[in-house]
């Protein structure tokens, strides 16, 4: 029966075994393979004829030892003779694969510092913006908050005292003004990092493009796809920040916040005028007074002259009923207009209304008949 020592020490000799026939696989393997880079374009293009040569002498010897001494090899020493070929091939291959992707790398790092001006542009319209509607709500404010009540002038009529005294005990709610809330998503530290981000990545890109102008496709490569996707992502992740920081001030429909009721109006105070002066509506209606054509009399005239005469006409109201002659009073009875005009007499008075009562009288007579 196997010990659980030397069970560990069999499945460890197993382990090591599998590694060195795997180590061994590959150098047979990327020997084959590298002697078809030696007939690939690319291949011959990214290098120079010296590292050609000197790979096709090592891949030989490498072939001859795989089948000779390599059979008893260690897994070390089949690593190092694997490393010895890989320091020839690699960087030829990476120099074909740089040249390869770096035109759609340097394309898609055009394209975001692109994007990152135009954030700049947004971020700066934001942060204007802020600025103006900022300034508009304090104007506004200040603008209600100096519309003041007139001060009651010392000539005024003695009434607004007792109009002062009514109004005082009861008090009015004034409606504070209030500045419109303006939400800051952007400030002078974001644009400034923007700013400084897109100058730097623009120059990173032209100064590592002009020094791969200078170089040969068998150099190594001045900046690799690598260096390109980081310097991407690093504006990538700004602009990122940049887009979430306004995300954040955006609420969908369901979700913006009710907006608060109006406060109610306050109740004006009764103007003055209104108390004393009556409106309109308001006026009573005088009775109407009769209306004469010509430059007759008016009734205060009438009665003037009629009390000069020794006639009281108090309680006596005549009508305008479109007659030139005869109008009525308020019972409906026709009465004779007196034939005077306003500059008439006491004598021309008592002369008009004798004719009057003449004519009257011989008119009942008439009547009798």
């Amino acid at each position: 029966m196997l010990t659980s020592h030397r069970i560990a020490a069999f499945d460890s000799s197993d382990k090591s075994r599998r590694t060195r026939e795997e180590v061994l696989n590959s150098l047979e393997a990327f020997t084959y393979k590298s002697r078809d880079y030696l007939e690939d374009e690319s291949f011959i293009g990214a290098s120079i004829e010296s590292v050609r040569t000197t790979l096709e002498e090592k891949l030989g010897a490498a072939s001859d030892w795989i089948y000779s001494a390599g059979a008893e090899a260690t897994e070390k020493e089949l690593k190092a003779k694997l490393k010895e070929l890989e320091d020839i091939v690699k960087p030829v291959l990476s120099r074909k694969t740089e040249a390869i992707k770096r035109p759609d790398a340097i394309k898609d790092l055009k394209d975001t510092i692109a994007h990152l001006k135009e954030v700049v542009q947004l971020v700066d319209g934001q942060i204007k913006t802020q600025i103006r509607d900022s300034s508009k709500s304090s104007e506004s404010v200040a603008s209600r908050s100096s519309v003041v009540p007139s001060p009651s002038s010392s000539s005024a009529d003695p009434l607004d005292e007792l109009d002062d005294d009514a109004t005082a005990s009861s008090s009015v709610e004034v409606e504070e003004p209030e500045i419109t809330e303006v939400p800051t998503i952007y400030n002078d530290d974001d644009l400034k990092k923007l700013q400084e981000l897109s100058t730097s990545a623009q120059k990173w890109l032209d100064d590592n493009m002009a020094k791969q102008e200078k170089l040969k496709a068998t150099d190594d490569p001045a900046f690799t796809a690598k260096d390109i996707a980081d310097e991407k992502k690093r504006m990538d992740d700004v602009i990122m920040d940049m887009m979430m920081k306004k995300m954040r001030h955006f609420k969908p429909p369901g979700q913006q916040k009710p907006k608060p009721k109006p406060k109610a109006k306050p109740k004006k105070k009764a103007s003055k005028k209104s108390k004393k002066t009556p409106t309109e509506e308001e006026k009573p209606v005088a009775p109407e007074q009769p209306q004469d054509s010509g430059d007759g009399p008016s009734d205060e005239e009438l009665a003037e002259a009629l009390k000069k005469a020794g006639i009281n006409a108090d309680g006596v109201k005549l009508k305008n009923m479109g007659f030139k002659d005869e109008m009525t009073d308020e019972t409906g009875r026709k009465l004779k207009k007196l034939n005077i005009d306003k500059d008439s007499t006491e004598e021309d008075i008592q002369r008009a209304i004798e004719e009057l009562t003449k004519e009257a009288g011989e008119k009942k007579g008439h009547d009798e008949l």
